[in-house]
């Protein structure tokens, strides 16, 4: 068996889950079909399903946020 490290050991052990889930599952928000996501452009704040149109939605806007971050902090994005 394959022993796990990084961001899925990190998520697995944050939110106290014995076993590594199923990669495919329906998308949280819509219920279509998705795939088990453990970070965005951020560590989600546990595994979720969630289907590419959602992922890349939510993606967006965080990558849109990080660009106002750093524009108030004086960093040239």
């Amino acid at each position: 068996m394959r022993r796990l490290g990084g961001i899925v050991a990190f998520q697995l052990k944050r939110c106290r889950v014995a076993e590594v889930p199923t990669r495919l599952g329906k998308c949280e928000v819509c219920a279509k079909e998705g795939e088990v996501r453990y970070m965005v452009a951020a560590k989600l704040p546990r595994y979720m399903y969630l289907c590419n149109e959602h992922y890349f939605k939510i993606r967006g806007r965080l990558e849109g946020a990080l660009e106002l971050i750093l524009l108030e902090d004086g960093v040239k994005p």
